[in-house]
């Protein structure tokens, strides 16, 4: 029976061309789905306290250049990358809300083996003033027998709160150990 055997084919044939729809059609479903991307940029862990010379909870940055210098360094001494994400940014706004989580956090971990020390102070009374409304501040870690100045600029950020924008960390690699 000719007939029979041609019917098995088609049959066959339509299985397979039916899978075959069937997978095309979930590639191009779930190429084209939404995905579900956390826009939350805190880092995990409670938030901790406000260090000493820190802002008021949920305030960005702080008053003054040299008060953002002070909290930043207080809490990369209290090894508070939340806080210092707080204080770390530009006139745009603070980095965290500019990188990607992991970067972020990747750079404030750099930053705060970078930056650690046992005693921190500013060097001269007052900040050298700079383009575009910065401050570059001179200060000096000592982390047990190292010492090294470095400069510290902070920047108006949105809203006028200072934060700190760049830190020179080229005369700190001996401090992360």
């Amino acid at each position: 029976m000719p007939g029979m055997q041609q019917i098995k084919q088609n049959s066959r044939a339509g299985v397979r061309l039916g899978t075959a729809i069937a997978a095309a059609a979930l590639l191009i479903t779930s190429a084209c789905a939404r995905q579900a991307v956390s826009t939350d940029l805190s880092l995990p862990g409670p938030v901790a306290p406000p260090s000493i010379g820190a802002s008021p909870a949920g305030t960005v940055g702080a008053a003054t250049g040299r008060g953002a210098v002070e909290a930043f360094m207080g809490a990369v001494k209290a090894q508070d990358l939340q806080a210092m994400s707080g204080l770390w940014g530009n006139e745009k706004g603070l980095a965290r809300d500019q990188y990607k989580r992991d970067e972020l956090e990747k750079r404030l971990v750099i930053m705060q083996c970078l930056l650690q020390h046992d005693l921190f102070r500013f060097v001269e009374a007052g900040p050298r003033l700079q383009t575009g409304g910065r401050q570059e501040h001179l200060v000096e870690l000592k982390k047990t027998k190292l010492t090294a100045q470095t400069t510290v600029t902070t920047v108006g950020g949105p809203g006028g709160r200072q934060l700190v924008e760049d830190i020179d960390v080229s005369k700190l690699r001996d401090f992360c150990s």
